[in-house]
């Protein structure tokens, strides 16, 4: 192959602008050489040179190869490299594969985008523009123009907040914000890498230790995101030996963390232990582990576990219980330590509990929280710590906060308790349907389809209160609703207001739905 393109080579006119050509082609070859070889050789580059004398090896030469491509816009074809040995076979391969336009890549010219090569974005369009014929506003995506405590303004308006997870109004709280300040002077805004490689910072230990304390678990690990947290930790943990069995109305991050991995998984229904106790009974002994997967609360239905019951299930079946207390940690229990707390269990009966520090603790990102030696393992080996730039030292900062004014301030807790309480009375008393929910701060009230809770949603926001519609298919056609998330900053003039102002909605709803 090399004589044959030393042969095009030897014709070439050196006047001519082929040899213009072929000159450039020397020099851009000699430079992507010297870039790929070791940086202390000496060896002087030339066309008689060998690769192996100027410190290339194999791999460098790809990597030379793979720029010489990007350079020139071509594909080289591997067979052409069987007999290069010097810089100069080298540069007559390039100088030949240029001068043959059959072996060039053919850059194609920009097309215009076939609107039908994704008709999931056509659909989505669709939907959009159903939205606006109907004369319903899109509700999604509101942009905030400030914050403070539950007043949000939108569009110049103050309005009274039910959407955020800030359920003990750590965000906003003063040491909180002075904790997240100091880090930014001591560390700047961002890890800037992972932790393993450079991210890690003594607050981010700090949070380490004291949210394992806080959880009365053996250890935990902070990791950059919640969601990324159960997506990447079923795959790694759990493989073609085992099964992954999920709530029903599990959260999306743990559906896509079992879909990724290689293990077996299937959903039971939800809360329903006894199905999950014969589905083990039946299929426990075809798998080496079998991990069943819970939350501590339900952010849809604002519904909790019988966790007891599941933890007799799971030991009974030597199965292990994996429970996601996203929305549970700084809700429940008494001092608010979540779902064991409530419960009044020892966490050591679980065996993994993940969480995240982007909602009660006021902050961003999640955990892992267990036995000292699986979360030791996961904390050096999760893909989504290993190769994810680390929480924020801000974040970290504001979360170890978090964690210490909650056990300063027990009280918030409490009030959160009360004004969750007062809301779902004063729901039930004025006829709303909340669904399941109960001890929680997550209160949802059905309004029995996706255009009517868009409807309704829009009509909550014109008269000051904002409170998000959630529709098919995240529920059921059927069980749209509007979802209230109460805080310890609500007032209770502020629940009252809400409730008497969502039965207001649902009644002119109603008479909408019965006009059409």
């Amino acid at each position: 192959m090399v004589n044959a393109m030393a042969g095009i080579s030897g014709v070439i006119d050196r006047g001519s602008p082929a040899a213009a050509t072929e000159a450039m082609i020397t020099r851009v070859v000699f430079e992507e050489l010297d870039r790929a070889r070791p940086s202390m050789s000496n060896r002087r580059l030339s066309r008689d040179a060998s690769l192996a004398s100027c410190g290339i090896d194999a791999a460098r030469f790809l990597d030379a190869i793979h720029c010489l491509e990007g350079r020139y816009e071509m594909r080289f074809r591997e067979e052409w490299f069987a007999n290069v040995v010097t810089c100069g076979d080298l540069i007559e391969c390039v100088t030949a594969c240029m001068f043959d336009a059959g072996d060039r890549a053919v850059v194609a010219q920009p097309q215009p985008v076939d609107r039908e090569r994704f008709p999931e974005c056509t659909a989505f369009e669709d939907r959009l523009e159903g939205l606006r014929a109907g004369g319903l506003v899109n509700p999604f995506l509101r942009a905030n123009e400030s914050v403070q405590g539950r007043t949000a303004r939108i569009n110049g308006t103050d309005t009274v907040s039910f959407t955020s997870f800030d359920y003990l109004g750590l965000a906003g709280h003063a040491a909180v914000k002075r904790a997240a300040k100091e880090a930014i002077d001591r560390f700047g805004c961002s890890a800037s890498a992972s932790r393993m490689v450079g991210g890690n910072t003594t607050i981010h230990d700090q949070l380490d230790a004291e949210l394992a304390a806080f959880l009365r678990t053996e250890r935990a690990v902070v990791f950059p995101c919640g969601y990324g947290t159960n997506a990447s930790v079923f795959g790694h943990l759990f493989g073609k030996e085992d099964l992954i069995l999920y709530d029903a109305l599990a959260h999306n991050s743990m559906v896509q963390g079992a879909v990724a991995s290689a293990a077996a998984k299937r959903s039971f229904r939800h809360n329903d232990y006894r199905q999950l106790d014969a589905l083990l009974r039946d299929l426990r002994p075809n798998y080496r582990r079998v991990v069943v997967a819970i939350e501590g609360v339900y952010s849809m239905d604002g519904d909790y576990p019988d966790l007891p019951a599941f933890i007799d299930v799971k030991q009974r079946h030597d199965a292990l219980l994996y429970v996601d207390e996203a929305h549970s940690v700084g809700t429940m229990g008494p001092e608010g330590r979540g779902i064991c707390d409530f419960f009044g269990i020892d966490p050591a009966l679980g065996d993994l509990w993940m969480g995240t520090i982007s909602k009660a603790l006021g902050a961003g990102g999640g955990y892992l929280a267990g036995s000292d030696r699986l979360i030791h393992y996961l904390g050096y080996t999760t893909p989504a710590f290993v190769f994810s730039t680390a929480c924020s030292p801000p974040n970290a900062a504001a979360a170890l906060e978090g964690l210490r004014v909650i056990c300063r301030e027990p009280w918030r807790v409490t009030v959160l308790r009360e004004r969750s309480e007062l809301f779902l009375k004063l729901a039930i008393d004025a006829g709303l349907d909340t669904g399941p929910s109960g001890d929680t701060p997550v209160i949802p009230v059905i309004v029995g389809s996706s255009a009517r809770a868009i409807r309704a949603s829009q009509l909550l926001l014109e008269r000051g209160i904002n409170a998000q519609p959630i529709l098919f298919p995240a529920v059921r056609e059927s069980a749209a609703r509007i979802r209230f998330f109460l805080t310890a900053e609500h007032s209770e003039d502020q629940i009252v207001r809400a409730v008497a102002t969502m039965a207001d909605v649902v009644a002119e709803t109603a008479e909408m739905a019965g006009a059409v």
